[in-house]
């Protein structure tokens, strides 16, 4: 069935499932619209559907995209506004969702994953290869190198 042509009314109804099963922005709407076969139109017209009828919402989106990755992946803002713009988010929604972050919940955060990479009982002697292992790891997590210098000489 992965040809298969389905109806406006059918799109909808799918398109609300899928929305309505998780947090979705608009770009992962259309994307999965447009796996389904719709036309162009059509798609704008179930994208302003679903937008009206609160199915979809960037800000929601992005807000709950800064909570989950934060405190589930253990990312930091760069990397989570860098993944949203892919998203195709606005910079100011991206802002926004950003400043909801909490600032000792971030830092609790960030110095567990400082912890976790020091070797047990050596943070005042930690070797140069160490301390290079730890700021690639920090900063591809998205954590900017301000913040990864504090935690590591400030835990």
């Amino acid at each position: 069935m992965k040809n298969q042509e389905w109806s406006p009314a059918e799109l909808k109804t799918k398109i609300e499932a899928y929305c309505a099963a998780a947090e979705h922005c608009e770009m992962e709407a259309r994307m999965r619209l447009r796996q389904w076969k719709c036309d162009s139109q059509n798609e704008d017209e179930i994208i302003d559907y679903l937008i009206a009828e609160k199915f979809i919402s960037d800000e929601r989106y992005a807000k709950a995209f800064v909570h989950d990755k934060l405190l589930y992946q253990g990312w930091g803002r760069v990397k989570i506004a860098y993944m949203l713009r892919g998203k195709k988010i606005a910079f100011d929604i991206i802002q926004s969702a950003i400043q909801t972050i909490d600032e000792e919940e971030y830092s609790r955060i960030l110095n567990r994953l400082v912890s976790q990479r020091l070797p047990q009982n050596q943070q005042s002697s930690i070797d140069k290869s160490t301390l290079d292992s730890i700021y690639r790891f920090l900063l591809q997590r998205g954590f900017t190198l301000e913040e990864i210098k504090s935690a590591i000489h400030n835990p």
